[in-house]
């Protein structure tokens, strides 16, 4: 009961985000603004329109400036440090699309080399090779997101292989796809450019070294920081031990 409650509450509040957003949020937003937030969803084809997020903006705001006058009728202090969360509300939804973004665009430079190695070999094999072939191959040992792109390719390779590389450069704009789709574009026009495949393998092997190294320090400086805070939760119990053992020793002598 519970469960199906949470359900029943969760489309009541995403037809509430529509209605309104229809209605209202649509006319509260530039072009410009509309077009930016088109262009994230998207990418992260998500079925939901550009003013479901300034609903969303609204939503968050409107709590934080509620949290605020609360915290002001407490203490000024606080009051002024809450206010904020209103800004951090507003600019919490669309950030959060462009950090999902950031981390699949990241997902997938890390595989694509991976890609492109079992690509290039199989094209300095053979001239005869289909895309959607080395596509299927790979596609086991991709990671999600990388294999969330390779099938939104293949099913854009039944339109023709320039259109599935054309999309594919758009959707993820990073600097070693477009070049690899580049090349993949002029094979198909009937030139033989392995010499340039073989450069651009050296440049994605040197670009998997560096970002399997900075992968590594990342992960140091993340249980560098994680153990700081382990000693200071530490420090701070025992300064709260320490500091209620001596109450009670002066409560002994009173």
């Amino acid at each position: 009961m519970i469960a199906i409650a949470k359900i029943s509450a969760l489309i009541s509040f995403q037809l509430f985000k529509s209605g309104t957003a229809a209605r209202y949020a649509d006319r509260l937003m530039g072009s410009p603004e509309r077009l930016r937030l088109q262009k994230l969803i998207d990418r992260l084809d998500l079925a939901k329109k550009p003013a479901e997020i300034r609903v969303e903006q609204l939503l968050y705001s409107g709590g934080a400036v509620l949290i605020t006058l609360l915290a002001l009728s407490a203490n000024r202090l606080i009051g002024c440090v809450a206010a904020v969360l209103i800004f951090l509300g507003w600019l919490y939804p669309a950030s959060e699309l462009e950090k999902k973004i950031e981390r699949k665009n990241r997902n997938i430079a890390l595989d694509f080399p991976g890609f492109y190695s079992m690509a290039y070999y199989q094209y300095a094999k053979s001239v005869n090779i289909y895309l959607a072939d080395v596509i299927r191959d790979y596609l086991p040992s991709a990671n999600p997101d990388m294999a969330e792109e390779l099938g939104v390719m293949l099913d854009n390779i039944e339109y023709g292989e320039e259109y599935a590389l054309k999309q594919f450069k758009k959707r993820v704009p990073l600097h070693y796809i477009i070049k690899f789709c580049d090349i993949m574009e002029t094979r198909l026009k009937g030139y033989d450019n392995i010499s340039q495949m073989e450069y651009l393998k050296n440049e994605v092997d040197e670009f998997r070294v560096v970002a399997l190294e900075d992968d590594l320090k990342r992960r140091e400086r993340s249980n560098s920081r994680l153990q700081l805070v382990l000693i200071a939760v530490l420090i701070v119990y025992i300064a709260i031990y320490y500091l209620f053992t001596v109450l009670d020793s002066i409560k002994m002598f009173q």
